[in-house]
């Protein structure tokens, strides 16, 4: 066969069936992979060495796999591991509808991330508040959430923020409660500090500061009881993570199911 009397443009077609041929056993390859993983996570299975095989060669859509990891993380409760997934997801540019189901989902992420029953420091204090205005940020982008409640893009975005602003509200109130604590020791150093005084002073402030102590407590009783309670609203919310349609992107929840 002689091929010096093929056309060039052969050449090219061939060329361009090859390419185009090799495109297609990508596609076709990433969207098997992607259906078994979605099949498996639907039954409890989580492949994640087959989704993380999709990085490859990650196109199109190439957020969905570090979405669908993310979602895996958060099912394990490894929330650090899927803030980092949710992340590199937004930075690969999700489109339309898919882009604030990340934003909800790396927003939770954050907001679970907290070990609120261990706020013992200032710092801690400080970081866990970092942390929601963070999230808080996340939702407001796009304005799928909105500082006002008017005129954003998505209902769930919108709840979830609400919710973070009343999560701020009681880590402030939280805090509050220690300058409060400081002032009763510094009153109670100024008692203590008072040797001058006549056994009728000392017993009324003993008796001033027992009841500071009272009041102190009933108060701390009580904010613990409304704490639970809003917690409380807070996981029938939010912790419910795999579970039927209900549970699970509807009413302000996040979005846990592969795509």
């Amino acid at each position: 066969m002689d091929f010096k009397k093929i056309p060039i443009k052969i050449y090219g077609l061939f060329a361009l069936a090859l390419v185009l041929a090799v495109t297609a056993g990508i596609l076709l390859t990433r969207i098997l992979v992607n259906h078994g993983f979605v099949t498996a996570y639907a039954k409890g299975d989580y492949q994640v060495e087959k989704e993380e095989s999709l990085f490859t060669v990650n196109v199109p859509e190439s957020y969905i796999p570090y979405y669908n990891l993310g979602n895996v993380a958060f099912e394990k409760k490894d929330y650090n591991s899927a803030i980092g997934y949710y992340t590199r997801a937004l930075e690969l540019y999700p489109v339309g509808h898919k882009e604030c189901d990340i934003r909800i989902n790396l927003a939770l992420a954050m907001c679970y991330s907290i070990d609120f029953d261990n706020l013992s420091t200032q710092e801690s204090f400080d970081t866990a508040q970092l942390i929601l205005y963070k999230a808080k940020d996340i939702l407001l982008a796009n304005n799928w959430a909105t500082e006002s409640g008017a005129n954003h893009r998505d209902d769930d975005a919108q709840q979830l923020k609400e919710d973070i602003d009343r999560m701020l509200d009681m880590l402030q109130n939280a805090d509050g409660d220690g300058d409060t604590d400081q002032r009763d020791h510094e009153t109670e150093k100024d008692d203590t500090d008072g040797d001058n005084s006549d056994d009728k002073d000392k017993s009324n402030n003993q008796s001033e500061k027992e009841k500071r102590q009272k009041d102190k407590l009933d108060k701390n009783k009580k904010d613990a009881m409304e704490e639970r309670r809003q917690d409380q609203d807070f996981l029938d919310k939010y912790g419910s993570h795999g579970g039927d349609d209900d549970a699970n992107g509807i009413g302000g929840k996040g979005s846990y199911k592969p795509w």
